[in-house]
Parts: C-alpha cells; structure tokens; sequence
C-alpha cells in the first residue's frame, strides 16, 4: 500500500506542477497581450501626432506659391531618374 500512495501522490504533485505551469502560461499570455496593446496604443498615438504635423505643414506649403513650382520639378527630375534607369538597365539596343 505505501508504493501505492507514493505513485498517487508523485501524480498529484505532477498534476498540480502542470496546472499551476498552464495558469502561468496563461498569466503570462494576458500581460504580453496587455503591454502589447500598450505599445500599440503609444504606437498609434505618435503615428496619429505625426500625421497630423504633416498635414499642417503641408497645407502651410500649399498656401505658398512655391507648392506647385516645386511638384512640377520633383515630377521632371522623377521622370528623367526613371529614363536614366530604364536606359541603364536595358542598355543601348
């Protein structure tokens, strides 16, 4: 009888090590998912402040004049990096 109760309680502590192991885990889990969405939210925020930073400062460059001149060059000059790198990459035929 005493190898008996030795092999019951050998399980019970097993089981016992395992479930406190999966409340753990699960413990574990809720906190990364909370700092996870904590970092998601600091991340949100800063994205939504820069997004707004940009859009103010691009409608104070829209109402300069310069706005249109320097669209109109950045296309130019795009579309001559773009026939530069098309000749580049097929050569002289």
């Amino acid at each position: 009888m005493g190898r008996m109760d030795l092999k019951i309680a050998v399980a019970f502590i097993l089981l016992l090590f395992l479930c406190t192991e999966a409340a753990s885990y699960r413990v574990q889990k809720r906190e990364a998912q909370d700092s996870f969405s904590q970092i998601q939210e600091v991340a949100k925020s800063y994205w939504e402040r820069l997004n707004s930073a940009v859009r103010g400062w691009l409608d104070s460059i829209k109402s300069w004049d310069i706005y249109e001149k320097t669209t109109s060059v950045a296309g130019t000059y795009t579309e001559i990096l773009k026939d530069q790198a098309y000749h580049w990459w097929h050569g002289e035929q």
